[in-house]
């Protein structure tokens, strides 16, 4: 028998293991999911799959582990990762009811001939109590034939499915929540669904209580809907994140509305250090980052790296199924290369503080604000280099010390408006960053711009 001092190690070789062995030494290892699905693991166990195998249907294993001796499903061997092929399966990993879960290093498909709302891991909390301590990193998640249409009945739309989903049943409360759930450094590409979706099953209801969700350095490409939503949460962290091409499986007729990175029914998020690019404008939306509805307190957008996307920068629906705790959302030292059609959509009459960003385009002039006039939004201290004037004018937001230049005209509104640059753009304007790691030092520079930074804190 092997063992640890925190407990027992098992073994599943698709090609030389048997059910009938004890799973526990690489000789004397598991076949088959089902054998997997059938133990009840105690804290301390792990789970090894032979890196190479392959697996067909579902693993949803029971037990849970404890603090300091989680549970831990990962590989052993040499080669390509173990892969999970949920063949149409509700997710390829179901973590249900279990706390203190390690999922790491696991290639996951989820492939179906028809739509439906399906996962690639999905971690469902039990409908009572605290869900806690569970991470999911280094996985591979692609191929899952999910839903991608707006349009359905309730629970079975694009927005109750993703390539990595983390629910609860019912509704949330603070006896029966998330906890301590972090989503790391997973490559998920090539999904009908969304990338990552954090909520709880009834939807557009604004409450806030699942807490420490950290959503951090993922790589999304190729999504039939959204890149990143999560919601629900007290003060979630979506940090270092890159989605690519949200919205490239999607299409007007299905998908309808979506955006880069968003957040609802939240309070207090902060959303920094990503990259979102070439998001699909649609119906509408189509930006690479949304403050929705039911958000409270200050949503923060900080330190990120946006370009391409078809709807714009940001989209402002705060005031949609409105929050009385809802403050306003802080955009800052963010960097905005040809984001198309607008700079933000829509205004709710909620206050958006937007200060110490760089916006270029070099191949128009784009609206300030669609939809509305944008008399909520207050510029201060950016830089706006376009190649020609905003679409609509300057329009009703509000300027104040900003930076212009480019063939663009200057904003009336703005009475301190200055056009000698504090630092080249030429090197932005010939070679656009190739990722957001490029991206540093024109953070700093334009952090240290901004001198009201303490007063807007």
């Amino acid at each position: 028998m092997t063992a640890t001092e925190q407990g027992r190690i098992f073994y599943v070789d698709d090609c030389a293991g048997n059910d009938s062995f004890s799973g526990l030494s690489e000789k004397e290892a598991w076949l088959s999911l089902e054998r997997v699905n059938a133990e009840v693991f105690r804290p301390g166990d792990t789970i090894r799959l032979k890196k190479g195998g392959e697996w067909h249907g579902m693993l949803a294993p029971k037990g849970s582990g404890a603090p300091y001796a989680p549970v831990i499903l990962e590989s052993f061997g040499e080669g390509a990762m173990p892969a999970i092929h949920g063949d149409g399966s509700y997710a390829a990993i179901l973590l249900e009811g279990v706390s203190f879960w390690i999922v790491r290093g696991i290639r996951v498909t989820n492939r179906a001939q028809e739509r439906a709302v399906r996962q690639g891991i999905c971690i469902c909390a039990s409908p009572l109590g605290i869900t806690r301590d569970i991470v999911v990193e280094g996985c591979e998640i692609s191929d899952v034939t999910g839903e991608n249409r707006r349009n359905r009945d309730v629970y079975q739309s694009m927005y109750w499915n993703s390539g990595i989903y983390v629910t609860i049943p019912g509704r949330s409360c603070n006896e029966n929540r998330l906890h301590n759930i972090v989503i790391a450094n997973n490559y998920i590409h090539d999904v009908l669904t969304s990338g990552i979706r954090v909520n709880q099953q009834e939807d557009f209801i604004n409450d806030i209580h699942h807490t420490h969700v950290v959503v951090r350095g993922n790589r999304i490409e190729r999504t039939g809907s959204d890149g990143i939503i999560v919601a629900n949460c007290i003060s979630p962290l979506i940090d270092g994140n890159t989605c690519i091409d949200a919205g490239a499986l999607g299409s007007l007729e299905d998908t309808r509305l979506i955006a880069g990175i968003w957040v609802c029914a939240t309070s207090n998020a902060l959303i920094q250090r990503n990259e979102v690019a070439g998001t699909s404008l649609f119906e509408n939306d189509g930006t690479a980052f949304d403050t929705d509805w039911g958000t409270a307190g200050d949503t923060v957008f900080q330190y990120n790296y946006t370009h391409g996307n078809k709807g714009g920068f940001w989209l402002d629906c705060m005031g949609i199924n409105r929050n009385r705790d809802c403050g306003r959302t802080i955009l800052r030292y963010n960097i905005s290369i040809n984001d198309e059609r607008c700079l933000v959509q829509d205004d709710y009459g909620l206050p958006a503080e937007i200060y110490g960003n760089l916006f270029l385009n070099t191949k128009e002039g784009p609206a300030i604000c669609c939809h509305k006039e944008g008399e909520s939004h207050h510029f201060t201290e950016n830089i706006f280099h376009f190649a020609k004037s905003p679409r609509d004018g300057w329009q009703k937001s509000s300027f104040h010390k900003n930076w212009y230049s480019g063939g663009t005209e200057l904003p009336g509104q703005d009475s301190q408006a200055m056009t000698d640059l504090p630092f080249s753009l030429e090197e932005l304007t010939e070679h656009v960053p190739e990722s957001r790691e490029a991206c540093g030092g024109y953070w700093n520079r334009l952090a240290a711009l901004v001198e009201t930074k303490a007063s807007v804190n």
